[in-house]
């Protein structure tokens, strides 16, 4: 592993998400109730403005608050990485970014055995801010 790089258990398996790896992000920080994923900005994720794409910060948010909602990753690697849905997704858009990295950040504030609360940021390399939002996510029991 090298510095900054993080542990293999954090990492969820690319195996149970295509949508990962065309994406592009990479979750670097999951505990329970806490994720964090970057995302480097392509000319792909770009509209027609030449701004970063609202869908890709919104789709981003929804997977960052999915992470903090599961509570961390399986203690078996090769499990199921957490089930869950999205119930509701508020995304209030602040700034842009047309080049770097985007940083994710998803905290859970709430919620109990079924339901989770959580607050989603999103920004820049150099934490300026693109998004802020909330959402509610059902979680399921894992697999493993």
């Amino acid at each position: 592993m090298s510095e900054g790089e993080a542990p293999a258990a954090v990492r969820p398996s690319d195996r149970h998400s295509a949508f990962h790896r065309l994406i592009g992000w990479e979750v670097v920080e999951w505990s329970d109730g806490h994720a964090v994923m970057l995302c480097p900005v392509r000319e792909e994720f770009m509209n027609r403005g030449g701004g970063l794409h609202g869908g890709l910060v919104a789709t981003l948010m929804d997977s960052a608050g999915g992470y903090a909602a599961l509570g961390g990753p399986p203690k078996d690697p090769d499990a199921v990485d957490g089930r869950g849905v999205t119930l509701s997704l508020t995304v209030n858009y602040l700034g842009t970014a047309r080049e770097g990295t985007l940083k994710v950040t998803a905290t859970r504030t709430g919620g109990g055995k079924s339901v989770a609360f959580v607050t989603i940021r999103c920004e820049d390399d150099k934490g300026n801010p693109i998004a802020e939002g909330v959402g509610t996510f059902r979680r399921f029991q894992r697999e493993g």
